[in-house]
């Protein structure tokens, strides 16, 4: 018997919804703690919803649904289902899918987005039959640390070093500037409006940022490395932990002012925090980047090699919900 039931924000139900996406992927395991702890760092006036699918008790499948922080819209909304590769092909995606875009035809939706792997070609036909084209694709990669020698960038790090820009990590900046924090916000802020996106960004909170920067699990302060000219900070690079998977660290963010570009810096960031990852246990570097982005090009040069990337695709309804244009 099939049963679609809510999300009731429990442990227990935390631990059903991972477990699935850990058997959909493997290769990018994730914790219970970590999407709880996401869930509970967004920015709550935007919708989250969640379903558990279930046969004969059993939970198969989930679907997390709402509204993007990041770039929202009204009438616009994102759709996730995930279903346990051993229940696969036998309807259960489409029953929660048709559920969940039921439950959002009240809101009267213009857009809806999701997101699937590239090597994923069921998850991909599974959106396509029902009207998603692409739209974006960002493309992975990963720099094995034992092959990257800062050595082969010491011409660059070396003339970043004897101009005007310094680098220094988040400690100094902690110890030496009381307004460390609201400055990075802002940095982060003007960095955010040169990463690719289909829709125009949003500026978060300074409590959500917060809360999704120096407050989540994963946050690793001794790869947090921050480029300053004078009392300006001009580019950040840093790293997080992987508690799922200590083998690996994930890039979070490495960008630049428009101001200070060309000049070696982003190339320098990232030489100190790869060094850094050279000192720990992890093998890997993780990172993603829209296929375009000039960032992509730059970690190539660093050694990172191409993975399966992720593809946003997108279904624009026509005035009334449900009509496809």
């Amino acid at each position: 018997m099939l049963n679609i039931r809510p999300f009731n924000w429990s442990d227990e139900d935390y631990g059903i919804v991972i477990d699935i996406a850990n058997a959909v992927f493997p290769d990018e395991l994730d914790l219970p703690e970590l999407l709880k702890h996401r869930d509970n760092a967004r920015d709550q006036k935007y919708m989250l919803e969640r379903v558990i699918l279930e046969v004969d008790g059993k939970p198969v499948g989930s679907c997390s649904f709402g509204e993007s922080m990041w770039t929202p819209m009204p009438g616009k909304f994102w759709v996730y289902v995930q279903v346990h590769p051993d229940h696969q092909r036998k309807g259960y995606g489409k029953a929660v899918y048709d559920h969940v875009v039921g439950v959002l035809s009240e809101k009267k939706p213009t857009i809806l987005d999701s997101w699937t792997r590239e090597d994923k070609t069921d998850a991909i036909s599974f959106l396509t039959q029902r009207g998603y084209e692409q739209v974006m694709r960002g493309q992975n990669s990963r720099l094995t640390l034992a092959a990257f020698d800062p050595s082969g960038f010491a011409d660059v790090v070396e003339r970043v070093s004897e101009s005007s820009i310094r680098i220094v990590t988040l400690a100094e900046l902690r110890e030496k500037d009381p307004e460390w924090r609201k400055k990075l916000y802002e940095l982060d802020w003007l960095l955010s409006l040169d990463v690719p996106e289909i829709d125009e960004p949003k500026k978060r909170e300074f409590e959500v940022y917060c809360r999704q920067t120096f407050d989540k699990p994963t946050f690793f302060p001794e790869a947090f490395f921050v480029a300053l000219d004078g009392d300006e900070y001009v580019g950040v690079s840093m790293l997080e932990l992987n508690l799922a998977d200590p083998t690996k660290l994930q890039t979070d963010l490495t960008g630049v002012v428009r101001s200070h570009r060309r000049r070696g810096i982003a190339t320098a960031l990232k030489v100190r925090s790869l060094s850094k990852a050279k000192t720990t246990e992890a093998q890997y570097v993780d990172t993603d980047n829209e296929e375009k982005n000039p960032m992509y090009t730059l970690n190539v040069k660093l050694g990172f090699k191409p993975t399966p990337g992720w593809l946003h695709m997108r279904k624009t309804m026509g005035a009334a919900a449900g009509e496809t244009s």
